[in-house]
């Protein structure tokens, strides 16, 4: 077993919501629209153009743009409802964590006067489920 693994298993696992995900979104969606303007105003201005080809047309270049800014914008909102949804229980676990212990002798992570000792890989299954409900 290595460290970076051993560390992983030991950390406290991070929230589903971040807020950098989110505002990169929003700077995807205003990025295609900006695109999508000006593609369309270049559209407009060259001979005879048709209004259907003018809207959605640029949609061939911002595409990927829209899509992705939604996907990061919607995705964001469920996590942060998911995020306010397990607070209490994200806290409890904590509490639970911050008590934890490691023994390198033996491989194990206990917690001082509970009595229950579990491998590393098994943690938080500890935090949240077994010991998160006793507290």
């Amino acid at each position: 077993m290595s460290r970076t693994q051993l560390a992983v298993w030991l950390s406290f696992p991070s929230r589903h919501y971040t807020p950098w995900a989110r505002n990169q979104g929003y700077i995807m969606l205003g990025v295609a629209a900006l695109v999508h303007l000006v593609v369309s105003l270049v559209i407009a201005m060259g001979q005879d153009p048709k209004w259907g080809e003018v809207l959605l047309a640029p949609f061939c270049l911002t595409g990927l743009f829209w899509g992705f800014g939604l996907l990061n914008v919607l995705g964001s909102y469920g996590a942060r409802k998911r995020d306010t949804l397990e607070a209490p229980a994200r806290e409890k676990a904590l509490a639970v964590w911050e008590g934890l212990r490691y023994c390198s002798r033996d491989n194990v992570v206990f917690e001082p006067g509970v009595g229950v000792s579990f491998h590393p890989s098994e943690t938080r299954e500890y935090i949240f489920g077994f010991r998160g409900n006793g507290r």
